[in-house]
């Protein structure tokens, strides 16, 4: 990207190569290429265009951009990355937690039923499956509601190179007790 300036003033953004009439002579789309300079260009009052910092939009952060700044020799915006509320997050998180449980659940909630309307007793085996995702879930949402910050929070689900790399899961989120029906052979 490269800015239009004249003197401190910001006249236009130009996103893509285009001619231009600067000062009553018309240049071609090419003075945005190598073949022009830097220092060219910035005789005509163009200059890069550029952003500072990183765009980050999840559940943890927000981003936000300040005004374009003239500088000598480019415009700058900066990015910054403001933390968002810790109790929305873990709000967030415990949601996420409730949803994956309910989804485990679901697939054997018929066994229950059943149990219920016939008697016929749940198989061990599931039974413990099932009380095993609950130990689970009270445990995340214990893991959460201990964070006291968002660092703290965002550690909990994120995937380093190493953990990819040993082939281990990305957080105690992923760490499900596994469906014993799923496993047998």
């Amino acid at each position: 990207m490269w800015a239009r300036i004249m003197g401190s003033q910001l006249v236009e953004i130009i996103n893509q190569p285009k001619a231009m009439t600067i000062n009553n002579v018309q240049y071609p789309k090419t003075i945005f290429t190598r073949a022009w300079t830097d220092e060219e260009r910035k005789a005509l009052g163009i200059v890069p265009y550029v952003y500072e910092g990183s765009r980050v939009e999840n559940m943890f952060y927000t981003s936000s951009e300040s005004a374009p700044v003239v500088e000598e020799n480019r415009v700058v915006v900066t990015r910054t990355q403001t933390a968002k509320d810790i109790d929305a997050i873990k709000d967030t998180m415990k949601k996420h937690v409730s949803d994956v449980l309910s989804s485990y659940l679901a697939s054997t909630d018929w066994i229950v039923i059943r149990e219920q309307d016939t008697g016929a007793a749940k198989p061990a085996d599931l039974a413990q499956w099932r009380t095993d995702l609950r130990a689970k879930a009270d445990a995340l949402e214990t893991a959460i509601d201990a964070k006291t910050d968002v660092a703290g929070l965002e550690a909990m689900t994120v995937l380093t190179q190493e953990m990819a790399d040993a082939g281990q899961l990305a957080s105690e989120f992923n760490d499900w007790p596994v469906n014993p029906r799923e496993t047998a052979v």
